[in-house]
């Protein structure tokens, strides 16, 4: 987990889009999907009057480098492909956007981003993403372990 996460994040300039899975965008298409997850349950919860916002942006902020290396990643997987990275970020939305929310769900979620805000780092990033994401919804081959 911890060497997937310091991948993602120290891809400042990602390789050029394989024809497979690697293990750093499988990382990378976790994180993106966490942060999708979080932005559209912010978007729910504000909804039904229960804003969550400032917490998950606190949370957003002391994670962005991670955040902005796994946008990078998943930008240069996608750009064989024309608009297939706005195809993915579009598919994810809708599938956390739907659905029913409660107050008692939201203030889970609010928890989760309020202890992420004050621990910066990929581990307590890492041991979230992996637990709420197990498999990431991304369509592709994964690589051959060398």
């Amino acid at each position: 987990m911890e060497l997937g996460m310091a991948g993602v994040l120290l891809a400042a300039t990602p390789a050029q889009a394989e024809a497979c899975l690697d293990r750093e965008t499988i990382t990378a298409a976790r994180v993106h999907e966490f942060e999708t997850m979080m932005m559209a349950v912010t978007l729910r919860c504000k909804a039904i009057g229960t804003d969550i916002g400032p917490v998950i942006e606190a949370m957003m902020g002391t994670h962005r480098p991670i955040f902005a290396a796994a946008d990078r990643r998943m930008r240069a997987f996608f750009a064989p492909q024309k608009r297939a990275y706005e195809s993915y970020s579009t598919q994810l939305g809708n599938r956390y956007g739907g659905g029913a929310t409660d107050t008692a769900n939201c203030h889970r979620f609010e928890k989760v981003a309020r202890e992420l805000a004050g621990k910066p780092g990929v581990t307590s990033l890492g041991r979230v993403v992996f637990a709420m994401i197990d498999k990431p919804r991304i369509v592709g081959a994964v690589c051959a372990k060398p």
